[in-house]
């Protein structure tokens, strides 16, 4: 097999896409990100990178907290558009429903299926971006997808959540295709 150098690019398949949110001058604000993951668990933790000069990022550095909000496809439109103009200049929180929980200063959108409340931890500086590295203090996730069991959560297909893609593309999920941690078992038993 032939491999193509590529040169330095962060090519993560699929690139989850999210909208953070933030209050700046009391306001809620949300910036539409890629760059996201997860840190660990128990306690949850994650991470949202940012380009330094965007406007969200003052609203976390002010109040140590913010929001990663999980869109559908259905607000595919909205979520490029909140990446596309800047909070200095359109009341990007006027575009949801905003709620807020127990930290009270990390705005949500409850069109969101998935919501994750986040009280910072750390910020880093790498090269151009603010890296927040945030524990979440509460998930939550919209009624009609809800599992109702404890530890359980929806499946991919119902979050129907927004990915994309380094060809520029925003993409859907398919259909799942094995059980994790259960289908290399096969292999165990070689």
């Amino acid at each position: 097999m032939n491999k193509v150098k590529r040169g330095s690019q962060p090519a993560i398949y699929p690139i989850p896409i999210c909208l953070m949110g933030a209050n700046v001058d009391g306001k809620p604000t949300y910036g539409t990100l890629g760059d996201i993951g997860i840190v660990g668990f128990n306690p949850g933790v994650v991470f949202c990178a940012s380009q330094s000069k965007h406007y969200t990022n003052k609203g976390v550095k002010e109040n140590k907290t913010f929001s990663v909000n999980f869109p559908n496809l259905d607000m595919i439109e909205v979520t490029d558009y909140c990446g596309i103009v800047s909070g200095k200049n359109v009341d990007k929180g006027a575009l949801f429903t905003n709620f807020y929980g127990n930290l009270g200063t990390a705005p949500m959108i409850e069109e969101c299926p998935i919501n994750l409340e986040c009280k910072l931890i750390k910020t880093m500086q790498v090269n151009n971006m603010d890296m927040f590295i945030g524990e979440v203090t509460e998930s939550y996730v919209t009624e009609k997808i809800d599992t109702g069991e404890p530890g359980k959560w929806p499946s991919l297909k119902a979050v129907n959540p927004v990915i994309y893609g380094m060809d520029r593309q925003y993409w859907s999920i398919g259909e799942p295709v094995a059980k994790g941690f259960d289908i290399g078992r096969k292999l165990l038993k070689r």
